[in-house]
């Protein structure tokens, strides 16, 4: 199949596709004073107003702010052009084939014709002009969009249209068995090779039609070919040149909104005055709030009340206005970020810290009648463990150190789900820095947005420093322990990106097969110190292993925390490391001469 130009991104082909529908409803209003205007026409395709006003502020290619009102871009360029040229460039700016219906009725506005008069004006223009096309379904598309070709030589024709060989000849092989002859060839050629690049397309067309032999009969015509092609029901037109099937407009619509957010105003509109609450706004707003039962965020109801969006530049102060607001009713919860909800309705189960989570030593004494689990001061750890304990994998939930917060907070985290947390539906905030949540209130309520446009909402305890809630998103996945994922933020408080970056740690990785071999070793721990739990599940690691994964996997068998196993590898004189290894290993002959003497003095005191 035909690559999409290497110019153009998943990201840049989305939100191109929603500023088209955009300008789409823009066109058919003649102007709107409100993007609001534009929203209310686009709410069953789940684009919003934010949206909405931030693809209009941000693409000067396509949308204008003239006279206080949003225009077509198009319109204000094409001032004096001769109607021919204002058509061509109208089509151009939409970037994808324009209804015909739609395009005369922006040439009747602008020229001051009659409605049918533009009809056959734009219906001449488009089938003669060598710059226009007019497709089967009644759009509008231009020649660059599509390949044009006669009697050239392959070479030139390829050149002309900017297409490359190997592109073209990739294709043909797909579609090697199909003759380009028969009335379905153009139905058939896009279920197999779509995605595909439309002058790619059309290139393995031509080259089927109008063979070089001078003596062959040449069948392809550019206008019959791609009015059809543009017009099979089913797929789409996209900003890069490919023809994709129509599912995929979901996927782009949902990415639109996510780059909308971070998209950058670039038109200048007039100052907007600062937001003035009166008592019926926060009556309404409070009402809003009880009534539902899920958060209400404070940006939903700035832009759904009020119109304004992150793009307007009074957005910030708006913003902490209704959070004061709505802070100061005591019928409402304040959940973190921007969010509210009725008092009372958070979710049971998040104020305690689950009970698998305290550590399980054993008080079992050796035949000196000491301590069989014991944990060192940093003295008497090796010196490799004293850094690899602070390693945000080896810390968890009740047990971990506080660190002062990075000046510079990182977007996007790279973290690993170990196996106790995918059984509780948990996450802690221990592999997170400092402060990339906020610190206030204690309870939060976090949302996470799949690659699908999918959100679920989580609890957050940042007094216990865990995420509960997530039960279903873990079992999602097979991995038990060591799956990787992201979890980005966004430009809206309290929501992030979550993805699973299909792939596992190799360090925290547990296989199915492991998993349960630990599982049978838990099912006999039973009376058992840590320090013989350990010798048990290091023995299947004849070949050494890391301290990490050595955690995890005790840790299938008893909660134990890092400093106690750190402590009892560098005690225990059956475990050592090779000079220059960093994994650990166990030599059961030594299992005799039990714990290092020399270690006794920096054994932690109670």
């Amino acid at each position: 199949m035909a690559n999409a130009a290497p110019t153009t991104t998943p990201e840049h082909v989305a939100r191109e596709y929603a500023d088209r529908i955009v300008l789409e409803q823009l066109t058919e209003l003649h102007e709107a004073v409100k993007p609001g205007e534009i929203s209310d026409r686009l709410k069953d395709r789940g684009i919003g107003l934010g949206t909405v006003r931030s693809l209009l502020s941000s693409n000067p290619e396509k949308f204008a702010y003239h006279e206080r009102r949003w225009v077509p871009a198009a319109r204000v360029a094409g001032v004096g052009l001769p109607i021919a040229e204002a058509i061509r460039l109208a089509a151009e700016r939409f970037g994808g084939p324009m209804p015909a219906p739609l395009l005369a009725l922006e040439v009747s506005r602008v020229y001051g014709l009659d409605t049918e008069v533009a009809e056959r004006i734009v219906a001449r223009i488009a089938s003669s002009d060598d710059t226009l096309l007019l497709t089967k379904d009644g759009r509008v598309a231009t020649s660059g969009m599509v390949f044009t070709a006669g009697d050239e030589s392959r070479d030139r024709a390829l050149a002309l249209n900017q297409v490359e060989a190997d592109e073209v000849e990739r294709v043909a092989k797909v579609l090697a068995k199909l003759d380009w002859l028969n009335g379905d060839a153009i139905v058939s050629a896009l279920d197999k090779a779509a995605p595909v690049s439309a002058k790619v397309l059309g290139a393995v067309a031509w080259c089927a039609l109008n063979p070089e032999d001078p003596q062959s009969e040449h069948h392809f015509d550019w206008r019959a070919f791609n009015a059809e092609l543009l017009s099979v029901p089913g797929f789409v037109y996209g900003a890069d040149g490919t023809i994709y099937p129509e599912t995929t407009v979901k996927d782009w619509l949902a990415k639109a909104a996510k780059v909308a957010e971070k998209a950058k105003a670039v038109i200048e509109i007039e100052d907007a005055a600062p937001l003035e609450l009166k008592k019926a706004n926060v009556e309404k707003m409070v009402k809003q709030i009880l009534a539902s039962n899920e958060s209400v965020a404070a940006t939903s109801i700035l832009e759904n009340e009020f119109e304004i969006t992150p793009s307007v530049k009074t957005f910030p102060d708006d913003l902490a206005t209704v959070i004061a607001a709505l802070r100061a009713e005591s019928g409402l919860l304040w959940v973190g970020g921007d969010r509210f909800r009725k008092a009372g309705t958070a979710a049971e189960g998040i104020e305690d810290l689950p009970a698998p989570f305290l550590f399980a030593n054993s008080d079992l004494l050796d035949e000196e009648g000491e301590m069989v689990d014991v944990e060192l001061t940093d003295d008497g750890l090796s010196t490799s463990l004293r850094k690899l304990i602070e390693h945000p994998l080896a810390t968890d939930v009740n047990d971990e150190d506080y660190h002062a917060a990075p000046k510079n907070q990182p977007d996007s985290m790279r973290l690993v789900l170990k196996p106790i947390h995918r059984e509780l539906g948990t996450f802690p905030l221990s592999q997170f820095p400092t402060d990339w949540f906020q610190g206030e209130p204690k309870i939060q309520e976090l949302v996470w947005r799949t690659d699908e446009g999918e959100e679920h909402s989580f609890w957050l305890n940042n007094e216990r420093r865990l995420i509960f809630g997530l039960i279903d998103l873990w079992l999602d996945q097979p991995v038990e322990s060591g799956a990787v994922f992201t979890l980005s933020r966004t430009e809206k408080p309290n929501v992030f990106d979550f993805a699973w970056l299909g792939q596992n740690d190799p360090v925290v990785y547990i296989s199915s097969q492991r998993m349960e071999e630990l599982r049978e070793i838990a099912g006999e721990s039973e009376g058992k110190s840590t320090y013989q739990i350990v010798r048990e599940v290091i023995a299947h690691w004849p070949k050494g292993v890391d301290f990490l994964t050595l955690l995890w996997e005790v840790n299938v068998v008893r909660r134990s925390s890092r400093r106690m196993l750190a402590s009892l590898l560098s005690g225990y004189v059956c475990f050592y490391q090779r000079s220059g290894s960093p994994v650990w290993h166990y030599d059961h002959k030594k299992v005799d001469q039990g714990f290092d003497k020399t270690k006794r003095k920096f054994v932690k005191k109670d």
